[in-house]
Order: C-alpha cells, then sequence, then structure tokens
C-alpha cells in the first residue's frame, strides 16, 4: 500500500525524467486540465499546507476567464511545484506544442517511457480510471 509520502517520492522519481525548459509565461497552453489519483493526493496536500483552495470551474466560469487555468494567480501556476504529469509534458512532446520551445522535444521513445511508467504506477494503485479536473462536468 502506497502512503501520502511514498506517493510523492514516486511521482517526483517519474517527473524528474520530464525536462524542464524555460517558460515565457504566455498561457497559451493553460486551460481545464485533467489529473490522476495520486496527482490528486499531492495536488491536496500542497494546497492544504499553503493554506490554498481547491478549485473546479463551470463552463461559464472558464468561459468568463477567458479558458484559463483556474489555478493561474498573478501570472504563474499557483500549484506549479505539484503541476500534474499533463502540464509537466506542455512544450516537451510533439502533442502538446509550446511556441517557445520546438527543438527541444522528448523523443517519442523518451516520452512512451515515462507514458508507461506512469501508467504502470496508476495501475498498481488501481486508480487508472480515477481522474480529477479543474472543470466541473454535468451529468
Amino acid at each position: 500500500m502506497y502512503g501520502k509520502k511514498k506517493i510523492m517520492v514516486r511521482l517526483n522519481k517519474i517527473y524528474s525524467k520530464i525536462p524542464s525548459f524555460d517558460c515565457k509565461h504566455c498561457h497559451e497552453c493553460e486551460g481545464p486540465i485533467v489529473w490522476f489519483e495520486p496527482e490528486e493526493i499531492n495536488i491536496r496536500e500542497y494546497l492544504n499546507k499553503n493554506n490554498l483552495e481547491y478549485i473546479v470551474w463551470s463552463t461559464e466560469d472558464f468561459e468568463k476567464n477567458n479558458m484559463k487555468c483556474p489555478y493561474l494567480k498573478n501570472d504563474r501556476c499557483s500549484i506549479y511545484p505539484v503541476r500534474p504529469i499533463v502540464c509537466r509534458l506542455q512544450g516537451n512532446i510533439r502533442d502538446l506544442p509550446c511556441k517557445f520551445n520546438k527543438n527541444n522535444l522528448i523523443t517519442d521513445e523518451k516520452y512512451h517511457e515515462i507514458k508507461n511508467e506512469f501508467n504502470n504506477f496508476l495501475k498498481e494503485l488501481d486508480a487508472f480510471n480515477i481522474c480529477y479536473s479543474t472543470r466541473k462536468h454535468n451529468l
């Protein structure tokens, strides 16, 4: 069984394989995001420690805020240290491009290695189909 600390250690090991680059804060990549169960644990822990609000917006909220992520505060990501894998991959893979990082994409092989390791972790936690989002879905 994985505790919070072990989850964070495992996530950080996976995240460490994704290169950082100099974000220009254009926010073209910002919008509704999705994350998985271990990331939810990590994000909630961070929000609690930093006395930050857990945010879920309606479609109307996103439209009113130009479809930007609700965690974007003062031109910066307020959950940056615990941002989910989709945000970390932004600008690093061909399917999630960044106009400022076109020449430093990770290889497809490296991407599949990271993706497989992340997916295997989700399977170990029996959390493969448990997703969270900054967008409220009406059923």
